[in-house]
């Protein structure tokens, strides 16, 4: 479980300025992580939701994660009047995870 949790936590650390990870922050990331698990994965008895969905997840475990930092004012950088709208925290950190894209740095056609 921990490649499906700890990436989402430190999503989390790094986007909201958590200063301090608690037990009821690990427990909703737990929470997070199986609560992404679709109904055909639980009908198939898989453990852990399917490996292809690991950004989905790790986005919904790091929201888990600051919703309850947020709660016990402990973040740094992000503050709840800044994702009180619906959506706007998922949509916030969406747009901090890193895309592991290769990008060439010269033409290769040339």
């Amino acid at each position: 479980n921990n490649m499906y949790v700890f990436p989402g936590i430190g999503l989390a650390a790094s986007v909201a300025g958590v200063s301090e990870i608690t037990d009821p922050m690990l427990y909703a990331a737990a929470v997070a992580c199986v609560d992404s698990m679709t109904e055909e994965e639980v009908a198939s008895g898989r453990t852990f939701p399917a490996i292809d969905r690991i950004r989905e997840v790790s986005l919904n475990v790091a929201c888990a994660v600051i919703e309850i930092a947020l709660e016990n004012n402990l973040t740094t950088k992000l503050t709840a009047a800044q994702v009180s709208k619906p959506g706007s925290l998922k949509e916030l950190v969406g747009r901090k995870m890193y895309d592991p894209v290769y990008v060439p740095l010269v033409d290769p056609s040339k």
